[in-house]
């Protein structure tokens, strides 16, 4: 009889570890995570186009369907647009955001302002470089995530579902408040 219960009492350790093994390896986050996301409040008036602009940014690289090269006012002509932020940290290998998608909007792209001749011009990323155990800030003025051909307001207190794909191949499902600047 005390045999019966020695190897059940070992056999009651070797599941309780395997089961600390599993919940351990189960718990560990590395990669890519997001904090502080929001979108940046856009409206469309009934041409279409969107009030508030982005600011006098001009476009340096021509977008299908919208014309391509440079406008006055808005770079993106009448197509209403927005941007989303956030602080992208990485807990392990280094990384990158390689593609960004949205339900509000046509076309969503991965984008970086710079200034050229003074003049700050925004163009498009094939990718946002994320170190290893570091992070990178999404912010006006700086990389950001642009919202083009927008399919409805985007009002204050609303939230908008942005889905983020790292080169390493993880699916980021960001939940964003829309707010003003």
């Amino acid at each position: 009889m005390r045999r019966l219960f020695a190897l059940l009492a070992v056999a009651m350790m070797v599941v309780g570890l395997a089961g600390c093994g599993a919940s351990q390896s189960g718990t560990q986050t590395g990669g890519i995570t997001v904090r502080d996301p929001w979108v940046r409040a856009a409206m469309m008036n009934m041409a279409g186009d969107q009030s508030g602009a982005m600011g006098n940014m001009q476009q340096s690289t021509p977008m299908a369907g919208m014309g391509g090269g440079h406008s006055h006012g808005s770079e993106y002509g009448n197509t209403a647009v927005s941007a989303a932020y956030m602080v992208l940290v990485n807990n392990g290998a280094a990384d990158a955001i390689v593609k960004a998608e949205s339900d509000v909007a046509k076309s969503v792209e991965l984008h970086n302002v710079i200034m050229e001749n003074n003049v700050m011009q925004m163009r498009q990323v094939e990718a946002i470089e994320v170190p290893a155990n570091g992070q990178v800030e999404l912010k006006p003025g700086g990389l950001h995530v642009m919202l083009i051909g927008l399919n409805r307001d985007l009002k204050e207190g609303d939230e908008v579902v942005i889905k983020l794909t790292t080169r390493s191949g993880k699916t980021i499902e960001v939940k964003a408040p829309v707010r003003k600047p």
